[in-house]
């Protein structure tokens, strides 16, 4: 009974401090949740399992700050709007890094500086802690450029690079908010969240104290089948549904019991489609338009006139 009274003591003080350093969201997860959990007990690569980072690890620990709505709304309707001080042929990369700055960069850094505070608090009471970026690395190989790295040259095979086509990290942060009971996967491949949908960053952080676990989400967040719109809004159809008949490759899966708990995600991406949009479509949206659209918690307040459009032809009834 002491023992459990000092793990909750322990669990409520690493809560308090990663949120008055700027968490919005805090949850715990054992690590035995990182085995392959229902319903399509995805497995965590090779080098990328908790243990693998600390052996010893007990708890995940998984951090979340909101993504604010008008940094999400606001450069995408900006887009076809006149800005009188900004050069027509710069304002699309302008608004991309204002997108980029305000709505990615502030979180990774204010989430590794969380990650490190909580670190250094479990490291004064006698444990460990691995910490990690809040998004993908991208190393420097000389000689090879940022696509070669990660999708080989022409006519490679995917195996020997990454069958992710993209930079990642070396945890998944979204598996452990999951985990942690924060939230589940939505269509599209985003954690949703109550409080949040998918508007908001996650880090995570590993230790070998024992602490008490947050219970996983049991009433479906996503709308599913109900709504698609994230689906609909991809311009450059980079999300597909795992047990789409049409695709397969090593993360397809045959059937997916839709109205289970996403612990895992239902749907694949293409980071690099979405990623080099413009070549395609040269007038497609600021990035993000799977997230601007979502009705979760509530009916987005400010749309793009696509994504307006979009709203009233297949979403009458989404309130």
């Amino acid at each position: 009974m002491a023992q459990e009274r000092d793990t909750d003591k322990l669990t409520e003080s690493v809560k308090e401090l990663a949120k008055r350093h700027g968490a919005a969201l805090v949850g715990v997860a054992p690590v035995e949740r990182f085995d392959p959990m229902p319903p399509l007990y995805d497995a965590a690569p090779k080098g990328h399992h908790p243990r693998q980072f600390l052996p010893e690890a007990r708890s995940v620990i998984s951090l979340a700050q909101p993504i604010l709505n008008p940094v999400m709304d606001a450069p995408a309707i900006l887009a076809n709007r006149e800005m009188e001080m900004i050069p027509p042929h710069v304002k699309y990369p302008y608004l991309e890094v204002l997108y980029n700055r305000v709505g990615h960069v502030v979180h990774d850094y204010m989430l590794e500086f969380i990650g490190q505070i909580v670190g250094q608090y479990l490291l004064s009471h006698g444990y460990q802690a691995m910490i990690f970026p809040t998004t993908g690395l991208h190393p420097h190989v000389e000689g090879l450029t940022d696509k070669q790295i990660w999708e080989g040259p022409p006519g490679a095979l995917a195996r020997e690079f990454s069958p992710f086509r993209y930079t990642f990290g070396p945890f998944s942060h979204r598996h452990a908010a999951t985990r942690a009971g924060l939230g589940e996967f939505g269509y599209n491949n985003l954690v949703l969240t109550k409080q949040f949908g998918p508007r908001q960053r996650f880090n995570s952080i590993i230790t070998d104290a024992e602490l008490a676990p947050d219970p996983l989400i049991t009433e479906p967040i996503c709308l599913r089948d109900k709504c698609d719109l994230c689906l609909k809004a991809c311009i450059m159809d980079c999300i597909t549904m795992r047990d789409d008949p049409s695709v397969t490759d090593y993360r397809s899966v045959e059937t997916d019991d839709r109205n289970r708990i996403f612990i895992d995600t239902p749907a694949k991406t293409d980071p690099t489609l979405c990623r080099r949009r413009r070549e395609g479509i040269p007038d497609s949206p600021i990035r993000g338009d799977c997230v601007r659209v979502c009705p979760v918690p509530a009916k987005p307040r400010h749309f793009t006139d696509r994504l307006k459009d979009l709203w009233e032809r297949e979403a009458p009834e989404i309130e």
